[in-house]
């Protein structure tokens, strides 16, 4: 009784996770829909939005007392999911590794000044002269 307890809170727990994950990253790939480099988001969203709905409906397999779908074991599907997601979560670490490999340079200017912004400028444009 006390070990169904703990399973179902940790099932409860992994569904909040994966919903405030998948909310997150549909919320950033909404502020980012102009840039075209956030493949690696789009990677997490996808991952993330399959293992919420595997762990909705494995608590839901879980209250009707199913231990067997198609043949395969629950806790087969649980190996099965967990590679899967987390294979989608280390795509999206490489592709964004790759992604920052492959830019010169990552500035957030956000916070600076105008005027600041124009002088970063300036000594990129010139460091991007040398090096041609």
């Amino acid at each position: 009784m006390f070990l169904d307890l703990i399973r179902g809170i940790f099932s409860l727990a992994n569904a909040f996770i994966a919903l405030f994950i998948v909310i997150y990253a549909f919320l950033f790939l909404k502020k980012t829909r102009s840039h075209k480099e956030r493949r690696p988001w789009d990677y997490l969203f996808i991952a993330s939005i399959i293992y919420l709905a595997y762990t909705l409906l494995s608590m839901l397999l879980t209250i009707y007392d199913v231990r067997v779908i198609l043949g395969f074991n629950l806790g087969e599907l649980n190996i099965f999911f967990q590679f899967l997601y987390t294979g989608l979560i280390l795509l999206s670490f490489i592709s964004q590794t790759d992604l920052i490999f492959k830019n010169e340079i990552i500035i957030i200017t956000r916070r600076l000044s105008p005027t600041e912004k124009k002088r970063l400028a300036v000594k990129i444009v010139k460091k991007r002269e040398k090096e041609k």
